[in-house]
């Protein structure tokens, strides 16, 4: 079996075989020798390797009941800007955390960074290889610092993260409106997400694009669209047929008296 990964390692890493993730690498590798094992025979039983080798793997012990994990943690202080380095590569833990002691978890795919006062998991990323040029960042650690600076927002790092609308929008606003809009949507991030949040701009803004955005519109809208089961934000007002089945018993409206 070690002979026949070997095989397709060298024909399919020649030339480089692209892959979008390691997962869907380890995918294609694992089918493409499941194929090869169905159709090769053993040189000496005549019987397809696959069912040798389910055989043998029969005869083998059981994998242990827990995974194991292996992690090489980092110790790491954050920079000004809440950014820690491993490997030569940025990532963000958040502003909040700058100057602070850091424990980064680094696995074989991700990099997940951990506040050590209180365990909690501030961050977490894909593990990059080799270098990038840019850091790393989840645009929910990066809205505080965007809402307090409004005057970054043409060279802030997460301005392709916004939709189109949103972001052609902002572009054109004056700078007090920007400050309100920006620090509006900061809110409804803390309240409800950075992906909820921009849904809720881009309904505010077109429901009243000449307007700045309201905070307390737009924490709703985020926490209506969180609330969803598919994400949208609608106009449907709640489902009050419970409180008429609890009232007649049988769903309909209350009987007269």
């Amino acid at each position: 079996m070690e002979n026949a990964v070997g095989f397709l390692r060298r024909n399919l890493m020649v030339p480089p075989l692209e892959a979008e993730t390691h997962t869907q690498l380890g995918r294609i590798m694992l089918d493409r020798c499941d194929a090869l094992a169905a159709s090769s025979r053993h040189y000496r039983r005549g019987a397809a390797i696959g069912d040798v080798f389910g055989e043998g793997r029969a005869a083998l012990m059981p994998l242990p009941s827990t995974t194991f994990d292996p992690i090489r943690w980092e110790s790491r202080r954050a920079d000004k800007y809440g950014q820690i380095d491993i490997d030569s590569n940025r990532y963000l833990a958040g502003p909040a955390l700058h100057g602070r002691r850091l424990l980064a978890a680094v696995r074989w795919d991700s990099v997940q960074i951990t506040d050590p006062g209180t365990g909690e998991i501030v961050a977490g990323y894909p593990r990059i290889y080799g270098r990038s040029p840019s850091t790393l960042q989840n645009p929910e650690l990066a809205m505080p610092v965007l809402a307090a600076k409004p005057g970054s927002w043409r060279e802030s790092s997460i301005r392709p993260d916004f939709p189109e609308d949103v972001r052609a929008w902002l572009d054109e606003a004056d700078s007090k409106r920007l400050a309100q809009s920006l620090r509006s949507i900061g809110a409804a991030c803390a309240a409800a997400g950075f992906g909820n949040a921009v849904a809720a701009a881009s309904r505010a803004i077109a429901d009243r694009p000449g307007s700045a955005l309201d905070e307390s519109t737009l924490v709703t809208l985020a926490l209506r669209a969180r609330d969803a089961d598919d994400g949208a934000i609608t106009d449907d007002g709640p489902d009050l047929a419970g409180y008429d089945r609890f009232i007649t018993g049988d769903g309909g409206k209350e009987a007269g008296r």
